[in-house]
C-alpha cells in the first residue's frame, strides 16, 4: 500500500508539477513543485528519483544566464530532494556539480560571473557540499580521479574565493565546511576509509599551497571575522593537513615503533628537493590562457604525493605552525580548543610527515596543556601520554629539551619587549608546559651549565621587571587610621601589592602563569637551590636586578600550594635572615631637593619666547645659577631614580618578609625581635607605597602568629620594641626612628601601655623643647599628635565604662534603699510591750550621713591623672610653632590642639592660662591665605 501511495503520489501530483515548471518556469509553478516532493519519501521507490531530479538538474542547465532569483530558488529546492536520497552514480554527482557550477562561473570556468548575489553563492556552496554528502563511497572513489580534477579544481577555486573575498559570514562558514566536505574531512566522514582519504588526498594534493594560504589567512584574521569563522578556518587547516600528511603506510606504522627509523626521520635529510608544487591558481590565472592551464595541469597530473614532494611541503609548512602558535593565547575558549585538536591531531597522525615541525607541534600541546580551560588542557594532556607510550617518542621531551629551551629563550626578551599580550601568554604556556613535562634530572643537568643558568634565570628576571613611576613617591602626612577587622577582612585589604607594577606584562592571565612557573622551580629540590643562590648572589653584588630577584625568590619559596614545604622552609629561613640584613632597611626614599628642582624646573618657556641665537645663551644663564652648582658632589645626592629605586626595593623587602611570615606560620615568632621594629618604622613612613606595603607585612605576621586583633600583637611585643627604642634613643636621642616607632605603637596601643612609654614619651618631650632640634619637629609633632588622637579614643571609651559602673551603682543604691524603708517602717497589727525600755539607738532610717559643713576649709589642688599631665605638656609645646613658617608643621600643630584643648574642658585651672598663651597667634593665623590652615584655625 505504501508503494502504491508513493506511485500515486508522483503519478498525479509529482509529475505535473515539474512539467507544468519545465514548460513554465517561473517562482509559483516551482513553489508548487517544492510542495509536492516535501513530503515524498524517496527511499521506497529508487526510480523515481531519477525521474524527479533529472529534469530538474537539465532545467537548471537550460536557466543559465536567466532570473538569479529563480535559479536561486530552483538550487535550494535540488538540494532539499538531494537530502532525502544517496547519488548511487558517479555520472548523476558530476553532472550536478558541473550544471550548478556554471551559475555563479563563466563557461570557460577560469572566473565567477559578475554581479552575482550572495543567495545564489551560498544556494550554489550548499548545493555542492550536499551533493557531495549524499554520495556513496564507491561513487567517491570513482569520482576523485584524474578526470574529475577540472572540476575539484574549479569548485576548490569557488570556495577559496568566497572565504578569502566575501563579507557575508554564513557564505564564508558554508564554503568552509564545503572545503572540508570535498576533502573528505567533514565530522560525519569515515576517518577509518584510509583507501579512499589516500585517492582523494593523491588527487588534490596540488592545490594545496594555495588552499593552506587562504585557511591560515582566515585562521589568523582579525576578530572581526567572528568566533565560528576563525575556529572554523582552524579546524579546515587542521585536517586537511592531517589528510595530505598522515601517516597510513605500513613503513610509517613501523617507524612509530622503531627508535632508529624514528630518529632518521628527525634528522635533516641530505638531498632533498626545496622546490615545492605551489603554483596552483590554475584556473584563476589571468596570464595564462584556458590552453595553457590545462597543459600545466597535465603536467602536475604526472606526478604523485610522492615522498619527494611530503619532504618539500613539510618545509613550506613550518611558517604555518609558527605563526598560529599566538593562537594558543586566544581569548576565546572555541578558537583554542580548535587550535589544541588541530596540533594533537596533526602531532598524532603526521609527526613523521612533518618532521620539520614536530618540535613546533610539540611545543604547541606543551603549552596548551596547560590552558585555563580544563577540557582542553587534559586533551593536550592525554596525546602527550599517548606520544611518549610509543617507543620511539618516550625520550622525546628529554631529547629535544635543550634546542626547545635555546630557542624560547633566546626569543623571550623581544616577545616581552613588544608587549603583545596574546604572544606573551602564548610563550608564558609553553614554559610552564616545558617545565611540567621534562624530566627534573634532565633540567638540572641543563641548569648546572653557568651559562644555561643565568640565560635561565635572567630570562625570569626580565619577565618580572618592575617598573617606576612618580606614583612610588607619593607623600600622605596625615595620620592614617588603623586598620581593624577579622583575619580574612585585614588579609583582603592588604592583598592588592600595588607596588608590583611589571614593565612589561599588563594582563593578569600573563601574571598568573609568570608566577605558577616560579611556583613549579621552587617545587623542585634540586632546582629551588640553584636558582636561590643565583639571585642571592645578586643581590649581594647589588645588581641592577635585585628587586626583581627578590620578587622570584618570594614567588618561589612562598607560593599559595604547599608542595615540597620542607626544602622550601630551609630557603625561607635563609631568605629572611638575608631581608632582615640592616642594608635594606635604611635607603633614602625622597629626592634631594635639588633634583626635584631639576625634575620641576619649565625650561621649554625660555625657547617658546626667545626663539633664535638668543635661546642657548639664556639657556647657558639658567644653568650657571641651577642647583648643580652647589658644593655638595653630585654622585652623594639622591636623584628621583634613584629614590623610586629605594622605594620600590624597600617595598618589595617588606612583601617579601610578609610572605614568609605566613609560609613559615606560628614559628616566625624567632624573628620578631629583629624584624617588627623594622616593619613598624616602616609603618610610619610618609611615602604612601611603603606604608601599604608595611601594613601588609605587619598583618601577615599578626595572622601568622595568630594574634586576635593588631592591638594584641603590639601589646603582646610592647618589651621588645621598648627595648629597640630605648636603645635607639641612647644611640642617638634626637632619633627619628624611634620617634616614628612610637607613633605606630600608640596608634596600635591601648591606654593600658602608656605607662610603658612614659619614660620614652618624656624624653621625646625634653627633646622637642630644645631650640636646637629643628630637624626632627616634624617627627616629634607627629607622635604628639598620635598620642591625643588616642587619648581622645581612650577618654571616650572611659567615660562609657564609667557611665556604665555608675548605672550599676545607682540601681543598687536604689534596691538599697527600698529595702531600708520596708524594714523601718512600722507595722500596724504588731501589739506594742509597754514594759519594754525605749530604745536609744538612733533611727537607721534617720539621716545617719552627716551633711558636709559648707563653711569648712577648700580641699588642696588635685593630683592631676598622668595623661593630663602629658597633654598640658604637648599643648605647651605646639603652642610655639603656630608662628613657624614650615606650613607642615602649623598644621600639625593645630591638629595637636584641636585634639588635645577638649581633653582639658574639665580641667579649667590647667586650660585656661594655655589658652591665654595661645590666643595670638591663632588670631594671627587668620591672616593666612591657605585654606588648609584657615580650616584648621576655625575648628580649633
Amino acid at each position: 500500500m505504501a508503494k502504491m501511495s508513493s506511485v500515486e503520489t508522483y503519478v498525479t501530483r509529482i509529475r505535473p508539477a515539474i512539467e507544468n515548471f519545465i514548460q513554465q518556469p517561473n517562482k509559483a509553478n516551482l513553489s508548487e513543485v517544492e510542495k509536492e516532493v516535501m513530503g515524498f519519501d524517496f527511499g521506497q521507490i529508487r526510480i523515481f528519483q531519477i525521474q524527479i531530479v533529472v529534469p530538474l538538474v537539465i532545467k537548471l542547465g537550460e536557466l543559465t544566464g536567466e532570473s538569479q532569483e529563480l535559479r536561486t530558488s530552483l538550487l535550494d529546492c535540488l538540494r532539499h530532494i538531494l537530502s532525502k536520497l544517496y547519488l548511487t552514480e558517479e555520472k548523476a554527482l558530476r553532472s550536478i556539480l558541473v550544471v550548478v557550477l556554471q551559475q555563479i562561473r563563466d563557461r570557460s570556468g577560469s572566473a565567477m560571473q559578475p554581479d552575482l548575489s550572495e543567495e545564489i553563492k551560498l544556494a550554489a556552496v550548499l548545493c555542492i557540499t550536499m551533493a557531495l554528502q549524499r554520495s556513496t563511497s564507491d561513487v567517491l572513489e570513482t569520482f576523485y580521479g584524474k578526470e574529475a580534477v577540472v572540476v575539484l579544481g574549479q569548485i576548490l577555486l569557488t570556495l577559496i574565493e568566497f572565504i578569502s573575498k566575501e563579507r557575508y559570514r554564513k557564505l564564508v562558514n558554508s564554503s568552509l565546511e564545503g572545503l572540508m566536505v570535498l576533502f573528505y574531512v567533514h565530522d560525519d566522514a569515515d576517518a577509518g576509509d584510509v583507501v579512499l582519504r589516500n585517492q582523494i588526498a593523491n588527487t588534490i594534493f596540488i592545490f594545496l599551497p594555495k588552499i593552506v594560504t587562504v585557511l591560515f589567512k582566515t585562521a589568523m584574521a582579525d576578530d572581526k571575522v567572528g568566533e565560528s569563522t576563525k575556529s572554523l578556518g582552524i579546524k579546515a587547516l587542521g585536517r586537511i593537513t592531517c589528510i595530505m600528511f598522515e601517516e597510513t603506510t605500513e613503513e610509517f606504522i613501523k617507524a612509530r615503533y622503531d627508535v632508529n627509523a624514528f630518529q632518521s626521520l628527525l634528522s635533516t635529510p641530505n638531498g632533498e628537493s626545496n622546490e615545492l608544487l605551489n603554483d596552483v591558481n590554475i584556473f584563476g590565472s589571468k596570464r595564462l590562457s584556458l590552453e595553457q592551464n590545462e597543459e600545466r595541469l597535465k603536467k602536475l597530473q604526472t606526478g604523485l604525493r610522492s615522498a619527494q614532494w611530503i619532504a618539500a611541503t613539510s618545509k613550506h609548512m613550518r611558517i604555518i605552525f609558527v605563526e598560529t602558535s599566538i593562537l594558543r593565547a586566544h581569548s576565546s575558549v572555541a578558537v583554542r580548543r580548535m587550535y589544541a585538536e588541530m596540533c594533537c591531531l596533526l602531532l598524532k597522525n603526521c609527526a613523521h610527515n612533518l618532521k620539520h615541525n614536530f618540535i613546533h607541534l610539540l611545543e604547541n600541546v606543551l603549552a596548551l596543556s596547560e590552558d585555563e580551560e580544563k577540557d582542553i588542557a587534559k586533551m593536550c594532556r592525554e596525546n602527550l601520554a599517548q606520544l611518549q607510550q610509543q617507543p620511539s617518542c618516550a625520550s622525546i621531551f628529554d631529547e629535544n629539551a635543550e634546542i626547545l629551551l635555546d630557542a624560547h629563550l633566546n626569543k623571550w626578551p623581544r616577545i616581552l619587549q613588544r608587549c603583545d599580550d596574546s604572544e606573551q601568554l602564548s610563550e608564558l604556556l609553553f614554559f610552564k608546559g616545558f617545565l611540567r613535562n621534562i624530566s627534573a634530572d634532565k633540567l638540572q643537568l641543563l641548569l648546572l651549565l653557568p651559562k644555561n643558568l643565568e640565560l635561565f634565570v635572567m630570562c625570569l628576571l626580565t619577565a618580572l621587571d618592575q617598573r617606576t613611576s612618580r606614583e612610588l613617591l607619593n607623600e600622605e602626612y596625615s595620620l592614617r587610621h588603623i586598620q581593624e577587622g577579622s583575619a580574612k577582612e585585614l588579609a583582603a585589604q592588604c592583598s592588592k601589592l600595588s607596588w608590583r607594577q611589571f614593565k612589561y606584562l599588563n594582563s593578569k592571565r600573563c601574571l598568573d602563569v609568570l608566577y605558577d612557573i616560579a611556583a613549579l622551580l621552587g617545587a623542585e629540590p634540586s632546582l629551588n637551590r640553584l636558582i636561590f643562590d643565583f639571585c642571592q648572589d645578586l643581590i649581594e653584588r647589588r645588581s641592577s636586578a635585585m628587586n626583581e630577584s627578590i620578587l622570584l625568590m618570594t614567588l618561589m619559596i612562598t607560593p599559595q600550594q604547599r608542595v615540597a614545604r620542607e626544602s622550601r622552609l630551609s630557603l625561607a629561613q635563609l631568605f629572611v635572615d638575608q631581608l632582615l640584613a640592616e642594608e635594606h632597611w635604611h635607603l633614602a626614599l625622597q629626592p634631594d631637593a635639588a633634583w626635584r628642582l631639576k625634575v620641576d624646573k619649565p625650561s621649554s618657556w625660555f625657547k617658546d619666547h626667545t626663539p633664535g641665537l638668543y635661546s642657548s645663551a639664556i639657556e647657558v644663564r639658567t644653568q650657571d645659577c641651577d642647583s648643580d652648582d652647589e658644593t655638595e658632589p653630585v654622585n652623594s645626592r639622591v636623584s628621583i631614580a634613584d629614590a623610586q629605586f629605594n622605594v620600590l626595593h624597600t617595598c618589595l623587602v617588606l612583601d617579601a618578609l610578609g610572605h614568609c611570615a605566613k609560609f613559615i606560620g606560628d614559628t616566625f615568632d624567632r624573628y620578631i625581635f629583629r624584624s617588627l621594629h623594622k616593619v613598624l618604622l616602616k609603618l610610619a613612613s610618609s611615602n604612601t607605597m611603603v606604608h601599604e606595603a608595611a601594613t601588609f607585612s605587619f598583618v601577615s605576621m599578626q595572622l601568622a602568629l595568630k594574634y586576635a586583633a593588631p592591638s594584641h600583637f603590639i601589646e603582646c611585643s610592647t618589651d621588645y620594641l621598648t627595648f629597640h627604642m630605648n636603645a635607639l634613643l641612647r644611640k642617638s636621642p634626637e632619633s627619628s626612628e624611634a620617634v616614628d616607632i612610637l607613633t605606630v605603637v600608640l596608634q596600635y596601643s591601648s591606654r593600658g601601655n602608656v605607662p610603658h612609654l612614659e619614660s620614652i614619651f618624656q624624653t621625646i618631650c625634653d627633646e622637642c623643647a630644645k631650640s636646637h632640634q629643628t630637624d626632627n619637629i616634624h617627627s616629634y609633632l607627629r607622635v604628639f599628635n598620635a598620642f591625643l588622637r588616642h587619648a581622645v579614643s581612650w577618654q571616650s571609651a572611659t567615660a562609657a565604662e564609667i557611665a556604665d559602673i555608675q548605672m550599676h551603682v545607682d540601681e543598687e543604691q536604689n534596691i538599697l534603699s527600698t529595702w531600708l524603708n520596708v524594714l523601718n517602717k512600722q507595722p500596724t497589727d504588731t501589739p506594742v510591750d509597754l514594759n519594754s525600755a525605749p530604745n536609744e539607738e538612733p533611727d537607721i532610717n534617720m539621716h545617719g550621713v552627716e551633711i558636709e559643713d559648707p563653711s569648712a576649709e577648700p580641699p588642696s589642688k588635685p593630683i592631676l591623672p598622668q595623661h593630663i599631665e602629658i597633654v598640658k605638656e604637648i599643648i605647651s609645646q605646639s603652642i610655639k610653632f603656630l608662628s613657624q613658617s614650615e606650613q607642615a608643621q602649623q598644621i600639625l600643630a593645630l591638629e595637636c590642639l584641636i585634639s588635645g584643648v577638649p581633653l582639658l574642658a574639665d580641667y579649667e585651672d590647667e586650660l585656661l592660662p594655655l589658652v591665654h598663651l595661645l590666643w595670638q597667634p591663632l588670631v594671627e593665623n587668620f591672616s593666612q591665605k591657605n585654606s588648609i590652615e584657615l580650616s584648621r584655625c576655625f575648628s580649633l
